[in-house]
């Protein structure tokens, strides 16, 4: 106790809070030109991460297992890991185990060669937990592949996609499964080669394709999260559509009318916000002042510790608000931000929230640099709700229940639309 009680100053010289109050590392030596450090440093950059997560990581009593053992497991690891790409694999597998969706590896070019500095022009998401060809990266090339909206890959380079997953799981840092198949689709098709040969079935039928693969620089991979949209449209003469992926404050004005004059309102959250619209929109949902958030922080005089915030409230009396049926849109698109705005746009006294489990990674993000000019994050704050239910790895709950299918893959539509529209209309 007396060490814990302690007197302690806030001004650290390796720790201290950014304006949003999550953990600030400072000062930590990246050994940059240390492409594979030696053991000692290996060690380093093991022990500076697992106290980094001991005390400063919100959400460390959410990790799977015992984080103790962790420590002891990854010592021989990381003492063994006989060259560079081994050694990064080594902390990404180490990173994967705090079980977070922001925690990557960032920007690294050791391991973005590892996994294929090329990719085949299809497009693939894991629907009703099969690989499945939604799109294209590039229409031309992709249409010229061979394979169809609706395909579902069995196997990639003679090995089965179920493999694939198993070998992927290890290495790639989410804070759920949904959200981990998520990052392995976008990794199925890379390759380091210029052919891929992948297994595949089309309704009834089975066949083999061989694929050709570009560059990442001419096949560019956009994010999903961030796709090409207006930010606002009709979908129907009374129901209006909102794409925060593409929106603006500087809309709002002439939006904001239209959506008043509707009689239901999509907004599609299976993206990453291009804006804020969480204080600026607010006020056209809400008649009233409604408490949203609260976040636990740490104190920086207590290393281990978390102080839960006041809750946030959002909005203001305003009876011109909008009355019709609004309808959220969610999947494991839906990270961050995303997840922050549908908490606060969940408050609406009309609102559904329909679609799938988000990527369950709220908070405002803190930089953490290990030996060997390894850049990664973890979500820095906690993000609760007001009542202190918890959003990490849960994610946002939706009220109802919408998974695309590969049916309304192969035809093209929008399931998740289509049930906007019925709820909207009271069916």
């Amino acid at each position: 106790m007396a060490v814990r009680n302690a007197e302690r100053t806030a001004d650290h010289y390796y720790i201290g809070n950014t304006p949003y109050d999550n953990p600030e590392f400072k000062n930590e030596n990246t050994y940059e030109s240390m492409h594979y450090p030696d053991a000692g440093f290996r060690l380093l950059a093991l022990f500076r991460y697992w106290n980094m997560i001991q005390y400063y990581f919100p959400y460390r009593n959410l990790i799977d297992g015992n984080w103790n053992d962790v420590l002891l497991e990854f010592i021989p690891e990381f003492l063994a890991a006989p060259d560079e790409i081994h050694y990064k694999l080594t902390a990404l597998k180490l990173i994967t185990r705090v079980n977070d969706t922001h925690a990557d590896i960032q920007g690294d070019s050791v391991l973005n060669k590892y996994f294929g500095d090329r990719n085949a022009a299809p497009d693939v998401s894991f629907i009703e937990n099969e690989a499945v060809v939604t799109g294209y990266h590039h229409k031309a090339l992709g249409e010229k592949s061979g394979l169809r909206r609706g395909d579902v890959l069995r196997k990639i380079n003679g090995k089965a996609v179920a493999e694939i997953i198993r070998e992927s799981l290890p290495v790639t840092p989410a804070s759920n499964y949904p959200t981990q198949l998520r990052k392995i689709a976008a990794k199925l098709l890379r390759t380091n080669d210029s052919l891929i040969v992948v297994d595949y079935k089309r309704g009834s039928e089975t066949g083999r394709l061989t694929l050709k693969s570009y560059d990442l620089k001419t096949m560019q991979v956009p994010r999903k999260n961030q796709r090409k949209d207006t930010c606002f449209r009709m979908i129907r003469t009374d129901i209006t559509y909102l794409y925060p992926g593409s929106f603006k404050n500087r809309y709002l004005p002439k939006i904001t009318p239209e959506i008043l004059k509707s009689r239901g309102l999509i907004i599609d959250l299976r993206c990453y916000p291009s804006d804020d619209l969480v204080d600026t929109f607010s006020n056209t949902l809400l008649p009233s002042p409604r408490k949203f958030v609260k976040y636990s922080v740490a104190k920086l005089t207590e290393p281990g510790l978390f102080q839960f915030t006041n809750p946030i409230q959002i909005g203001a009396d305003n009876a011109e608000y909008f009355k019709g049926q609004v309808v959220i849109l969610i999947n494991e698109l839906t990270q961050s931000a995303a997840e922050y705005t549908a908490m606060a746009f969940r408050t609406a006294p009309k609102v559904k929230v329909i679609g799938s489990t988000t990527a369950g990674a709220d908070g405002n993000t803190s930089a953490i640099y290990l030996p060997g000019n390894i850049m990664t994050y973890i979500s820095g704050i906690g993000v609760f709700y007001p009542d202190g239910r918890e959003t990490q790895r849960v994610g946002i709950i939706p009220d109802i229940q919408i998974n695309p299918t590969i049916k309304g893959i192969t035809e093209d539509r929008d399931e998740l639309i289509e049930k906007a529209i019925e709820i909207i209309n009271g069916k």
